[in-house]
């Protein structure tokens, strides 16, 4: 019988085109993609928080990693924009799930070690834990805890 062999070091993961960069986050992070819909805006919202968006009989903010950059990089959704629903890092009942706009279908990758390049200039993002490059385009690693923070200071209570 032939076993499959898997490098211990890659990790199966999903690729999230936000904009003129990618994010790069664990299978587990990802709830569900949703054709996008455009959310319905809320007054004296950062620009980086699109508005809200209802799944599953629950209001969800949608995020736009690319617009709180420094400077923004405008991501307009077009005919194959899609949501990430994302769980939050801490469950927090208040806030359990996110949206985050993709220009694109995101797609499932495999990160080996070989394929990841730290970014020579990191991005002034402050949802941006790591700067890198994989498959040849600048990538991110978000901050989740850093975008759930500054959503519950964002969102109306």
């Amino acid at each position: 019988m032939r076993h499959l062999q898997i490098e211990a070091d890659a990790l199966r993961g999903v690729v999230l085109p936000v904009g003129p960069s990618d994010v790069l986050l664990p299978n587990a992070a990802v709830a569900e993609v949703l054709a996008y819909q455009e959310p319905a805006p809320l007054s004296d919202a950062p620009p980086w928080l699109l508005g809200t968006l209802e799944w599953r009989e629950r209001e969800i903010p949608v995020v736009s990693l690319a617009e709180a950059a420094d400077p923004p990089e405008p991501a307009e959704p077009g005919r194959r924009a899609r949501l990430a629903v994302c769980f939050t890092p801490d469950g927090n009942p208040e806030l359990p799930y996110l949206g985050l706009l993709c220009v694109a279908p995101p797609r499932l990758a495999r990160f080996l070690p070989e394929a990841l390049e730290p970014a020579e200039e990191p991005p002034a993002n402050p949802f941006v834990l790591h700067a890198l490059t994989f498959a040849e385009r600048p990538a991110w690693i978000p901050d989740l805890d850093a975008i759930e923070r500054a959503l519950l200071d964002a969102l109306p209570r």
